[in-house]
């Protein structure tokens, strides 16, 4: 039986493509980010007792909807200095999605993001 050949294009469009391109264009030569523009509304906004210019958004999570994570990380990115996004988790040690090994507590510390439950989130807002 015939093996077949291993190529490094995604599909046989692409490969094809290739062939028609040959010295006009290099295949995935880098990698370019782009932003989608989308509206988000926090949970709740308080301003930082000790540093009053430092605004605390509040994102109250039990769990991650799919996507959840990338967008908050988008979120966190935006942000200018002033403002601040921390989570309020219901429960830290919840996985961040079915079969992860990663809890949301961990992944918030991944990503610098502060976390807080509902004993010590006054914290956020007198550190």
């Amino acid at each position: 039986m015939a093996r077949k050949k291993k190529t490094k294009y995604k599909s046989k469009f692409e490969e094809r493509t290739a062939e028609v391109l040959k010295g006009l264009c290099k295949y995935e030569p880098k990698k370019i980010g782009y932003i989608i523009k989308r509206n988000y509304v926090p949970d709740f906004v308080g301003k930082n007792k000790k540093n009053k210019s430092v605004e605390i958004i509040v994102e109250a999570k039990g769990f991650f909807r799919v996507g959840d994570t990338q967008k908050y990380t988008s979120i966190r990115d935006c942000l200018p200095k002033d403002k601040k996004l921390v989570f309020l988790l219901y429960r830290p040690t919840t996985k961040i999605r079915k079969g992860a090994k990663m809890t949301m507590a961990e992944w918030c510390e991944k990503e610098g993001l502060e976390w807080y439950t509902l004993d010590n989130i006054k914290d956020a807002f007198t550190k």
